[in-house]
């Protein structure tokens, strides 16, 4: 099969090149084991992954990781050469025996590399693998699970947020973050979001958030004291990190979370007694990260709540720009260039 491999460390526009690659196959795959790092070579004594489905790939979306693993910034190391993709929806063309009663039918999922999902067969498996149901468009199931049930995490596994909070994301109209501000309003907060530029700003808006502060036009820390006075902000939402995240805290009241869910804006270091003096509290958020069999129960929760909102009108997919495959590479750099919003979505 072809698929955007990768095989070196670079931008994506110069090590992802369209070639053919190994289809996945149950004899690649039982020679896999599956955690963070995605599929990867078993170690001794380590079993096989075992609940698993192949996909006919029907369209996929980007997403950041697509571009610090090409460049090699991203947390965890990804064995070489590898397709990119990390989610999709498609047709599942074979499956393990726990997971045959989804052949023939539409899926959305995580595709964990080296199969990713931007080539024309991917693999999914548990926990991450759903029937999509047929009210639900295939722009719109490409980019679900990852933002959907990220920001589900952050928001309420991790983030424990409730009714009558005040809380501030960051880099709102990310497609992570923008699932965020639809939960966090859901759930009956106040939204402040921080985004940059006006389609941005009113992005956010429409999606729940009661104040949008474009941060290319005015201090987004002094706009956020104007509007709610000084420590006042019970939770900050943060898949940026970096600068934006340190100048964010001393925005938060006392007791409050700030929890770090992702690193758009690159990782600095973040010195503990901050959080002693003022008696604030650090949440790290990673989706999958540590739970072992914990995760098929706390990923099932999420989907079903999530569906119950999608259902009810109370969060909808953020789908806002659907390419061509063959304009993945230049689509990446707009992404890691924050010039696109809400989730880009690619089709064969």
């Amino acid at each position: 099969m072809k698929g955007w491999v990768v095989r070196d460390k670079g931008l994506p526009r110069d090590v992802f090149r369209w070639e053919e690659f190994e289809q996945p196959s149950h004899a690649a795959l039982g020679r896999m084991a599956m955690d963070i790092e995605g599929l990867r070579p078993r170690r001794d004594g380590e079993p096989a992954v075992d609940h698993y489905a192949f996909v006919r790939v029907l369209a996929a979306a980007l997403a950041t990781p697509d571009h610090t693993m090409a460049t090699g910034h991203y947390p965890a190391p990804v064995v070489r050469p590898y397709i990119s993709g990390q989610e999709a929806v498609g047709i599942v063309e074979d499956a393990t025996p726990s997971l045959c009663h989804l052949i023939g039918k539409r899926v959305m999922g995580f595709t964990p590399q080296p199969f990713g999902s931007f080539a024309s067969h991917t693999v999914m498996a548990l926990p991450t693998i759903w029937e999509v149901p047929a009210s639900m468009s295939d722009e719109d199931a490409a980019g679900f699970v990852i933002p959907a049930h990220t920001a589900y995490h952050a928001v309420h596994r991790r983030g424990r947020v409730q009714a009558g909070e005040t809380v501030l994301v960051l880099g709102a109209a990310g497609g992570v973050p923008s699932s965020a501000v639809q939960l966090c309003a859901a759930a009956g907060c106040r939204v402040i979001a921080v985004a940059r530029g006006p389609e941005k700003v009113g992005f956010a808006r429409k999606l729940g958030a009661e104040l949008a502060i474009d941060s290319g036009q005015e201090d987004f820390v002094a706009a956020v004291k104007r509007a709610v006075g000084e420590n006042a902000i019970d939770v900050i939402v943060d898949f940026v990190q970096g600068e934006p995240g340190r100048l964010a805290r001393p925005l938060l009241r006392v007791e409050g979370r700030h929890l770090l869910c992702g690193h758009a804006g690159g990782l600095i270091p973040i010195h503990p007694t901050e959080f002693y003096v003022q008696n604030w509290t650090l949440v790290g958020v990673c989706m999958g990260s540590g739970y072992g069999p914990r995760l098929m129960e706390i990923e099932q929760k999420a989907h079903d709540d999530l569906m119950a909102l999608v259902a009810s009108g109370r969060y909808h997919a953020t789908t806002s720009r659907v390419i061509s495959f063959a304009e993945i590479p230049a689509a990446l750099e707009d992404l890691a260039d924050r010039k696109t919003f809400g989730r880009v979505v690619a089709k064969p």
